[in-house]
């Protein structure tokens, strides 16, 4: 079966939608982690749960926090949010409801054929109304196959988002201004180098204790690279807490890892298979706290281990943007060795 159109702006954007023409679409509006949904309202009640278990699943931060923000909104609003950055659109073929009506008035009977056979659930579709925008429709014959094909194809349909996010994010992060004069000065003194933002600075450095601290403040964001040789060094879970730990009493003040709040897997980081922990860390001397993230491994071509870790502390705020951020940024990682041999 097919669950993924990407092509279909002739059939798709007749009817209610705009023409896109060629004119220069507007920068779209809104945060990169809210999801404007249009749902008929007889229909939200019973779509809320299964979407928001795809896309609205509980991040620890270490308050609870919903990955992604889903504002419902009735058919009415489809003209004030036509720039939204995330756009939903659910719809079931056997409705006359406002939202349904206006999306199967826009599809060819062939479109509305496959959506009830099954061949068609989601479509997604890149900058309709706006630049870097993600307008998704998700559709089925009537209400328990449009929640049954959720739960079914909702990981399918959250990667998918998923990619668009970070890709939207990353060229967002660096569009305007990139500190190429702090990424030269890293590759210079140390063995590695990493794309910077705009107002991040070295907070503390150490050739000695092989660490570069990099932060920015308001909120408090940090990424520090820690590398050390691979000699007699047992990688695993254990020591990556513990040498985290060991780190973070020197120059976070006493950090240290709520490990009943932290959770590890074995990723693929670039061409590295990665430890990848992802928690909570709290500090008992100020009584704060806040996420984390802590990718480690072994580089052959240096002879070195390397531990990214970054942590956010914003009390009061939603954090996983930021943290998503210091993600963004640990995935240009480069080792100096690396760029030296190419």
């Amino acid at each position: 079966m097919t669950f993924l159109i990407r092509n279909l702006l002739k059939t798709i954007f007749v009817g209610f939608m705009l023409h896109v023409g060629c004119s220069l679409n507007p920068e779209s509006i809104g945060n990169f982690d809210e999801i404007i949904v249009f749902a008929d309202s007889v229909d939200w009640r019973d779509f809320k749960v299964p979407l928001g278990n795809v896309f609205g699943k509980k991040y620890l931060t270490p308050v609870m926090e919903a990955e992604y923000v889903l504002s419902w909104h009735p058919a009415k609003d489809i003209g004030k949010f036509k720039h939204a950055r995330n756009i939903f659109f659910l719809s079931r073929m056997n409705s006359d409801a406002t939202v349904s009506t206006i999306v199967k008035n826009s599809l060819s009977q062939d479109i509305i054929n496959d959506v009830n056979s099954g061949k068609f659930f989601y479509i997604p579709k890149h900058d309709p109304w706006a630049s870097d925008q993600y307008v998704l429709f998700l559709l089925a014959p009537d209400k328990k196959e449009l929640i049954d094909r959720m739960q079914k194809y909702g990981q399918i349909v959250y990667e998918d988002f998923e990619k668009s996010y970070y890709k939207r994010y990353e060229e967002e992060i660096f569009k305007r201004y990139e500190n190429k004069e702090l990424e030269e000065y890293l590759v210079d003194h140390f063995p590695f180098k990493v794309r910077i933002p705009s107002d991040y600075f070295i907070a503390n450095e150490s050739l000695e204790h092989k660490y570069v601290w990099i932060r920015r403040l308001e909120p408090d964001r940090s990424l520090m690279v820690h590398w050390m040789p691979m000699d007699s060094i047992d990688f695993n879970y254990r020591w990556a807490v513990q040498e985290r730990n060991r780190i973070a009493e020197m120059i976070f003040e006493s950090d240290v890892i709520v490990e009943e709040e932290t959770q590890f897997k074995t990723v693929k980081f670039d061409r590295w298979e990665a430890l990848r922990l992802e928690g909570t860390w709290k500090n008992p001397i100020h009584f704060v706290g806040g996420p984390f993230r802590n990718i480690t491994f072994v580089d052959n071509e240096s002879g070195l281990i390397f531990m990214i870790d970054c942590y956010v502390q914003a009390i009061g705020q939603r954090k996983k943007m930021f943290l998503d951020q210091l993600d963004i940024m640990a995935h240009t990682f480069q080792t100096k060795a690396h760029l030296q041999s190419n």
